[in-house]
């Protein structure tokens, strides 16, 4: 009787062992042999960045979020790409220090940020709390690192409480953007985010009047669309049908402003909407506040381009000729010296060889439907010689990218 007891203890710990080998192969472990060199690159320089030294909000401008998102993201990445644990072993503390120096208020949680970065000089428009802040330093990795730990008993005893802790902030802070005002429906079933009208006096926690000309004005598209990238990871961990309600207004929005011709596709950097947009205080009423016009900074159609992709997959909105007029726009509109040596033009045709802007980009986001765009990514990371800031950033996505075929597939959806 005891030597069957021992025997059956024994093969659970057998049947344990090799359980792993069973296991779905990760997208490393399926990668070609020169992708697997590739991410073996990778791997030191997105620990060691992560490993630098912590930066302190109050010390650092509005670099502060875009410096902490090139430390988190990757560490997210890599682990989705390889499950190696030494990558989640690094994001925990570093989003616990991010946390730690949120401003916590003290009786209007909806009102909970980060306030405190310094001004950039004399711009007082900063040191308010903005939609993209908090989505690239919070909203996106923890929703990240919540899908990852409930897709694994493993992940669940060692993170379990942590994730689902961050779940529950996560979504009560996204909605608290709402609690602020800065959420309106429009009659057509649309709908689009507001700037804050009060900043929050983080002393007293006292609010007053938001001292900018951006204030209850539209927030830009492309600071929405990062948040896209939230309200899609909630929306698949939840099913929580909210989310999707919220891209399918913003995107209707966002559509309805496409300019559109035989040769391309473009949009202004924002479309007034808003009483806080002009000068007579409603709509249409004296001067508006602030531009609509092409930025100049093309990174942010990127980010224009990744929501309506991530839109796409969700069934949401965009048709495939909209996403065929993405292409196009990008790919033969924009792109010029091709193959030879690649460049872009702004959405609008401009091209200036000086300066830091004025330049187009490609987007990769469109490398879901298109070999062309995998090709010119590729040819860019090569093309940086590995030695750019975050280069190994750009290679990790594009890593991601191509485990998937090049399709028209609504990845979602499928899921």
């Amino acid at each position: 009787m005891k030597i069957g007891k021992i025997f059956q203890k024994l093969l659970l710990v057998v049947c344990f062992l090799f359980s792993g080998l069973y296991a779905e192969e990760t997208f490393l472990q399926k990668a070609l042999p020169e992708h697997k060199k590739l991410f073996s690159e990778i791997k030191p320089l997105i620990l060691k960045e992560a490993a630098g030294a912590t930066l302190v909000i109050g010390n650092t401008d509005e670099n502060y979020f875009w410096l902490n998102e090139a430390r988190l993201r990757p560490l997210l990445e890599a682990y989705r790409y390889s499950h190696d644990l030494e990558f989640l072993k690094a994001y925990v503390p570093l989003q616990e220090n991010i946390l730690s120096q949120r401003y916590i208020h003290p009786s209007k949680p909806e009102w909970n940020g980060w306030w405190n970065y310094k001004d950039e000089g004399d711009i007082k428009m900063r040191r308010y709390t903005l939609i993209d802040h908090d989505t690239i330093i919070y909203f996106v990795p923890a929703l990240m690192f919540v899908r990852e730990v409930r897709a694994d008993p493993k992940l669940k005893e060692i993170y379990g409480a942590k994730a689902e802790a961050w779940l529950k902030d996560v979504e009560a802070s996204i909605r608290a953007w709402d609690k602020r005002d800065c959420w309106v429906d429009f009659p057509d079933g649309s709908g689009w985010y507001k700037n804050i009208t009060q900043v929050v006096d983080t002393k007293t926690g006292g609010f007053e009047k938001c001292p900018t000309i951006f204030s209850g004005g539209v927030v830009p598209y492309n600071k929405v669309h990062a948040l896209f990238e939230a309200l899609s990871l909630a929306l698949e961990i939840t099913g929580d049908t909210w989310y999707k309600t919220r891209m399918e207004k913003c995107s209707k929005n966002f559509r309805k402003h496409w300019r559109i011709d035989g040769k391309h596709a473009e949009w202004n950097y924002r479309d007034h909407l808003f009483p806080g947009d002009y000068a007579g205080g409603a709509v249409g009423k004296g001067n508006p506040l602030s531009g609509a016009f092409i930025h100049p900074h093309q990174g942010y159609y990127g980010l224009d381009s990744m929501g309506a992709v991530v839109a796409w997959d969700w069934g949401i909105c965009f048709t495939k000729g909209d996403i065929e007029k993405l292409i196009q726009t990008n790919l033969e509109f924009m792109l010029f010296d091709y193959p030879k040596a690649p460049k872009f033009k702004m959405i609008n045709g401009a091209y200036k060889k000086e300066g830091k802007y004025d330049k187009g980009v490609l987007w990769t986001a469109l490398a879901h439907f298109s070999q062309k765009t995998r090709d010119l990514w590729w040819q860019r990371i090569s093309a940086s010689g590995k030695k750019s800031w975050m280069w190994h950033s750009d290679a990790l996505k594009y890593l991601l990218e191509v485990s998937n075929p090049v399709s028209f597939e609504q990845r979602n959806i499928k899921k």
